[in-house]
C-alpha cells in the first residue's frame, strides 16, 4: 500500500502548522463570503461617476499640456487604485487579497514542513 494514505499524517503537523493552515482556511471562508455580500449589495454604477473621469478626452489632453504624459499616467494609475475599493471592484480586491492571504499562510505551513527544528 502506498504511505501517502497514511490515516495518523495530522499527526505529522506541528501545532504551528496546524495553526496557520486553520487560519488559512477561515481567512479565505470568510473573505470569500465577504466579497459574495459585497457583490450581491453593491448598487449600480452611476454614470455621472464616468461621464467626468479621466477617460474624458478634454481632461486628458488640459493634463497633458500641464503636466505631460507622466501626469496622465499618473491620473489614470490613481482612478485605478482609487477605483478598486468601490463597487464590484470592491468584492474582487477582496476575494484576491484573502486568497493572498490563505496562500501565504499555507505557503508558510509548508515552508515549516520541511524544517526539521520545528519537528
Amino acid at each position: 500500500m502506498s504511505g501517502s494514505h497514511d490515516p495518523n499524517q495530522a499527526a505529522k503537523y506541528t501545532p504551528f502548522q496546524k495553526r496557520l493552515y486553520l487560519t488559512g482556511a477561515a481567512g479565505l471562508l470568510v473573505s470569500l463570503v465577504a466579497a459574495a455580500i459585497i457583490y450581491a449589495l453593491t448598487p449600480p454604477p452611476d454614470s455621472a461617476v464616468s461621464t467626468y473621469s479621466i477617460a474624458d478626452p478634454r481632461y486628458q489632453i488640459e493634463l497633458q499640456r500641464i503636466g505631460g504624459n507622466a501626469a496622465v499616467l499618473m491620473a489614470q494609475l490613481h482612478q485605478w487604485f482609487d477605483g478598486l475599493w468601490h463597487g464590484t471592484a470592491l468584492a474582487w480586491t477582496v476575494a484576491v487579497l484573502g486568497i493572498a492571504f490563505a496562500g501565504g499562510c499555507f505557503f508558510i505551513g509548508h515552508f515549516f514542513a520541511d524544517d526539521p527544528a520545528h519537528h
